[in-house]
């Protein structure tokens, strides 16, 4: 570690060592705390009074030496620690208005310097005396952290960050786990002010011959800087270093000094000054505390995150109970979150969670601890800290934010994209899918859109490959169809498009399948994948009935047939036979499903189907009937399939039993036909076989029963003649049946 690294970390060791120093010497000498300095003893004597009459134990010195000053003391204590402690109860009783921590005499005021500056009127606690001792590597603790902080370098070794190179820009990716909140300085602190009191602790504040020229000078260099007046106020800082380069305020000046700069926009001289200020002061322990927080605030300014978290880390362990700690403790984990490290980041937002709810800082620090159990889950973390479920699970803590009113659309868009990042790391895709659309629907055009659609691209993927696996084609359509958008199908990859494609052709929505396959086509100038498409192109336009486009598509496909894959070439021949089928050429197409058959195809009930239709015409009523029977087989299986293929197959068998003259196993196959038949989808034909099965079983009864149906259903000319041609047919070939050859 960096030696002055160590320096601001062996802080709390340091105390330790000196504990015993303070005992030896606690005999001749002790602490107080110096409130009021005037050349009259008078003055000196009404302020003694005032105090004792508030209670406490108040005390003047003689001055030494013709110009000096009567001085004005408030108790004696063992330490200087204690007599800072005292000292800031008293401040905030305002039983004093300020304060300076001294080593006195047991008899008076000695002229050694302050162990510690007290502030004009603050409400925080003041520094203490820390001892000097030998620095050695240590951690500052606080209750919640342990934190591994970092001395600011030494300005030829520390790197200077620019401005503009600030945290706000640096986390503009959609990898950050802070895009979408406050920039990294998210209140505005005054670093001398804080509060009413410290307002007026200027030379306001003052009253005249009250305090020694040097601070009357300071006070008013400060008063200066809170009423915005930077030039003046750094000329003013400028000339008390000049005058004053002895006095503990000196110190402070040259931060101030650098504050201004700060102010007036000009961040070089900035952080010259602050530099220079290190120079010389390069442990934490010899800077004053407010110039300690106007250091850290240089930091974030300047993006420099480890000297940030040094001086914060430094600051509220030895300050507890300041009032921006938890703004101090925010920053720090903020920090070590755009460090990368996540695990004493997570100890920190947990820190602000537990001591600080309720506040804007711990719902930013839900957020973000959030944002790292999507980036970096499976830390090892404390069971017992506090907020462990916002990492462990980031959806509940999205949706807990979520019903809180934000800040801004931006946060809102930002935590609705993390949310659906948080359920496709648990692979929760139908969930990240809704997400996704919430966001995209809500936030159109916003910054995360094109991280949204790649979300749900990435959640249609999966939830496309799950069901076409499944053959849940219809699930698969609905899908795409939820998550279609002008461009989105832009981004649909060939795998995917293909399935989707492939699922809205087998359910049917043969627009929906052009359209996607249409788009895959200008992807896929050649190759495999194109052929792939063009066959199921094909298929649309034979379901469509644009035989002529798909005559075209597959004479054009035959000629490369060697280049199509396995199940490409089964498709296309078998598109074959349905055209040589629609044509009427029967034992060509018959042919082609011999190809087919066997081959494990997805709608095999449809295929058996047209190929016992192709051999029955074929006059090969055996073969033809034993593909009918395959077909009902498969259609009882597939309950969800085709009705009208099991209509149509029954029908096949009661045609080939009636062909063979088995007229009673041909009534029964009709009489199944017409059961399985929805209503309005009976096919005549059917009708009118059954009828004729009867007449030639020789049940008038029945075939009249049967062709009265049919007269009804039709109240067509064509099937009134038909029918009774064949009833007088019938009638005839019964009178004169015994002249007629045995059939």
């Amino acid at each position: 570690m960096k030696k002055h690294h160590i320096a601001c970390l062996a802080f709390v060791l340091a105390l330790l060592v000196a504990a015993s120093a303070v005992a030896a010497d606690k005999a001749a000498a002790a602490y107080s705390l110096h409130v009021g300095s005037y050349a009259g003893a008078d003055k000196a004597a009404e302020q003694v009074k005032a105090l004792k009459e508030k209670g406490c134990e108040a005390f003047s010195s003689k001055p030494e030496g013709k110009a000096g000053r009567w001085r004005v003391y408030v108790g004696r204590y063992a330490s200087a620690d204690e007599a800072a402690r005292e000292g800031a109860k008293l401040e905030k009783k305002n039983a004093i208005r300020f304060y300076a921590v001294r080593k006195i005499k047991a008899e008076g005021d000695s002229k050694e310097p302050p162990a510690a500056e007290g502030r004009a009127a603050t409400k925080s606690s003041p520094a203490p005396d820390p001892p000097k001792a030998q620095t050695t590597a240590a951690k500052l603790q606080h209750p919640q952290v342990t934190i591994t902080p970092a001395a600011p370098e030494s300005a030829s070794r520390r790197k200077k960050t620019p401005l503009h190179a600030s945290v706000e820009k640096r986390a503009a990716s959609t990898d950050s786990v802070t895009e979408g909140l406050p920039e990294l300085e998210p209140f505005k602190f005054q670093p001398f002010d804080t509060g009413p009191e410290g307002k007026a602790a200027g030379k306001a504040g003052l009253k005249e011959g009250s305090e020694p020229e040097d601070e009357a000078l300071y006070a008013e260099a400060v008063e200066l800087y809170r009423k915005g007046k930077y030039p003046k106020a750094l000329d003013t800082f400028r000339s008390y270093i000049q005058q004053y380069a002895g006095k503990p305020r000196s110190k402070a000046s040259f931060f101030w000094i650098a504050e201004c700069h700060s102010q007036m926009q000009d961040p070089k001289k900035a952080d010259e000054a602050f530099l220079e200020a290190l120079k010389r002061w390069p442990d934490y322990r010899d800077i004053p505390r407010e110039a300690l927080v106007s250091l850290g605030f240089h930091f974030i300014r300047q993006g420099a995150h480890e000297q940030l978290i040094g001086v914060f880390s430094y600051y509220v362990n030895i300050y507890p109970d300041d009032p921006f700690r938890k703004e101090m403790l925010y920053l720090m984990a903020r920090s070590l979150t755009e460090m990368q490290q996540y695990e004493p980041a997570l100890k920190v937002f947990s820190t602000v969670i537990e001591k600080y709810p309720d506040t804007k800082e711990a719902t930013e620090s839900a957020i973000i601890m959030a944002n790292i159990g999507v980036k970096s889950p499976g830390l090892r973390l404390p069971a017992y800290m506090a907020g462990n479920r916002y990492y462990k699970d980031p959806a509940a803590t999205y949706d807990m934010v979520l019903s809180k009113q934000l800040p801004s659309l931006e946060i809102t868009e930002r935590i609705l994209f993390q949310k659906a990042c948080a359920l496709l790391q648990g692979k929760l895709y139908r969930e990240a899918f809704q997400a996704s659309l919430v966001q995209l629907k809500r936030f159109p055009n916003g910054r995360c859109k094109d991280a949204g659609l790649a979300n749900l691209k990435a959640a249609t993927e999966r939830l496309v490959d799950e069901d076409y696996g499944k053959t849940d084609y219809l699930r698969v359509a609905d899908t795409y169809l939820t998550a279609y958008e002008g461009a989105w199908v832009k981004t649909i990859d060939f795998g995917t498009g293909y399935k989707i494609a492939d699922s809205l052709r087998r359910i049917g929505l043969y627009r929906e399948t052009r359209r996607v396959a249409e788009h895959l086509l200008m992807i896929e100038k050649d190759g495999r994948n194109r052929r792939a498409l063009l066959v199921m192109v094909a298929d649309v336009n034979v379901r469509e009935r644009h035989y002529d486009e798909a005559e075209r598509l597959v004479a054009d496909l035959a000629k490369e047939t060697a280049a199509l894959g396995r199940e490409d070439r089964l498709a296309l021949r078998r598109l074959q036979g349905d055209l040589y089928l629609r044509k009427g050429l029967y034992e060509k197409a018959a042919a082609a499903y011999a190809d087919v058959a066997g081959e494990g195809a997805a709608d095999a009930a449809v295929l058996h189907r047209n190929y016992g239709i192709a051999l029955r015409f074929s006059d090969a009523c055996p073969s033809a009937l034993q593909q009918f029977q395959l077909a009902i087989r498969q259609s009882e299986k597939n309950k969800a399939g085709n009705g009208q293929v099991l209509q149509d197959s029954l029908a096949g068998v009661g045609d080939c039993y009636l062909k063979t003259r088995k007229y009673p196993e041909a009534v029964t196959a009709y009489r199944q036909a017409v059961e399985s038949a929805q209503s309005g989808a009976q096919n005549p034909w059917t009708l009118y076989n059954l009828g004729k099965g009867y007449v030639e079983m020789r049940n008038l009864t029945e075939a009249n029963r049967v062709f009265s149906e049919l007269k009804v259903r039709t109240g067509d000319d064509f099937w009134n003649k038909t029918i009774d041609y064949t009833l007088s047919d019938a009638a005839w070939t019964e009178k004169y049946r015994k002249y007629l050859p045995a059939k």
